[in-house]
């Protein structure tokens, strides 16, 4: 044995103990380098976090004005145009809005109208042979739609950017807001559970440092045709007039109001007629059965 070598770890015999101060031992794995936020949920390898630039988006419109117009697209697989749906949203800062739709193509229907006055919501719908024909939504239908506007299309934006890869290929100044260019980093394919095809996303998008999707423009390639024949859908979005939209009452308000109180009208008439047939009925059947009618 070598003399000493029992101090190494208790001390020697008699003396006192001694202790040993510990040494940092290096690691081979160096600390990470934080990378650069461009904006919430977003770096300069993309879309990072969905749901943070989804949440962003929606703030940066809540309690704001704004207009969004939202193009559909489905083509056949040599690019020709199958159907093709327009459609304009404007929304108050008070959450009052107005939608207008527009349908080309293989469908019955050809425009559709929705505006909230905060009271009620109203529908004008329009199909292929011209004719329009006006009602007041259900309850559920308007907290459906008001939900559907109050989210601003960050559910929309959410989806698209799980289901796809983007990375920063640019940046500009716009009025003094930094705005990134994201473009399609690779493809991925995602299955759809709702019909069982699998779909090629990309995505292209601008966004403001502050988190607002000004635009995209999302493809999917469908793996089979999907309805009519469609090979590809293309969905293109645009944010604009940013606290600066008004929603106006449409042309046709005071018709659909004329035409829907006309209607509760009618209805009005036919349920008293149908209940004065009943009692008279009623009537007659006691007094040939010898029965005193009722008062």
């Amino acid at each position: 044995m070598l003399a000493g070598c029992n101090g190494v770890f208790g001390g020697d015999a008699g003396g006192p103990e001694r202790t040993l101060t510990p040494v940092a031992v290096p690691t081979d794995e160096p600390t990470p380098t934080p990378v650069p936020q461009l904006a919430p949920g977003l770096t300069g390898e993309g879309v990072v976090n969905a749901s943070v630039l989804a949440a962003a988006h929606d703030a940066t419109l809540d309690g704001a004005s704004y207009t969004e117009r939202r193009t559909v697209t489905y083509r056949a697989r040599n690019g020709t145009p199958i159907r093709r749906i327009e459609s304009v949203t404007r929304v108050a800062d008070d959450g009052r809005f107005r939608i207008t739709k527009r349908w080309n193509g293989s469908t019955s229907l050809r425009r559709a109208a929705y505006y909230d006055d905060g009271e009620r919501l109203l529908v004008a719908t329009t199909n292929a042979g011209n004719a329009t024909t006006y009602r007041r939504a259900s309850s559920g239908t308007v907290a459906a739609q008001r939900s559907s506007v109050a989210a601003a299309g960050s559910r929309r934006i959410e989806t698209m950017f799980v289901a796809s890869e983007t990375v920063v290929a640019g940046r500009t100044e716009r009025n003094g807001t930094t705005v990134y260019r994201l473009v399609p980093a690779a493809s991925r394919r995602t299955p759809d559970t709702t019909i069982g095809l699998d779909r090629s996303v990309s995505v292209r998008a601008d966004i403001t440092e502050q988190g607002l999707v000004r635009s995209y423009t999302l493809t999917q390639r469908l793996s089979g045709e999907g309805a009519d024949g469609a090979a590809t859908i293309v969905v293109s979005t645009r944010y604009t007039r940013v606290g600066a939209t008004d929603v106006e009452r449409p042309p046709w308000y005071g018709i659909a109001l004329a035409a829907i109180d006309a209607a509760a009208s009618n209805r009005s008439v036919t349920e008293t007629e149908t209940g004065t047939t009943m009692t008279a009925a009623t009537r007659t059947t006691r007094d040939r059965d010898g029965l005193e009618p009722r008062a």
